[in-house]
């Protein structure tokens, strides 16, 4: 028979220890403060203008005026007096087309207006510089 000890010794209290748990807590908390995005206000909250529009904007030929005053659709280049079957081809394939003329800064502004101006004969709604 084995014996048994009569003298009864206390079992140690275990306690969670909180202090790595905090640790990350506090990391994260500063993770998140120096991550996130401060948005500043003017301060006055001004009345913007309303703007309408008729039509909604979906452009179905680029045009693109490079500085050698090329005028470019479908990847290939064009002179002014070369574009006019070509843009009303793709007017055919979709009535309803659209256009967008993008210039370069140094092209020659005769250049676009042509371009425009042959739009308009076209009768295609047609915006300049934008996307």
């Amino acid at each position: 028979m084995s014996r048994r000890s009569r003298v009864s010794v206390p079992e140690e209290d275990t306690e969670l220890n909180m202090t790595p748990m905090l640790d990350v807590v506090f990391i994260l908390l500063i993770f998140f403060i120096v991550t996130s995005v401060f948005v500043k206000t003017p301060g006055i909250d001004p009345t913007e203008p309303v703007a309408t529009t008729d039509v909604e904007w979906k452009p179905t030929i680029l045009i693109a005026v490079n500085a050698a005053n090329e005028i470019w659709i479908d990847k290939r280049p064009y002179g002014i007096e070369e574009i006019r079957p070509v843009v009303t081809a793709i007017r055919d394939e979709s009535p309803k087309a659209q256009a967008i003329i993008k210039a370069d800064q140094d092209a020659e502004v005769g250049t676009v207006m042509a371009v425009q101006e042959l739009m308009q004969e076209l009768e295609i709604n047609t915006r300049v510089g934008t996307e």
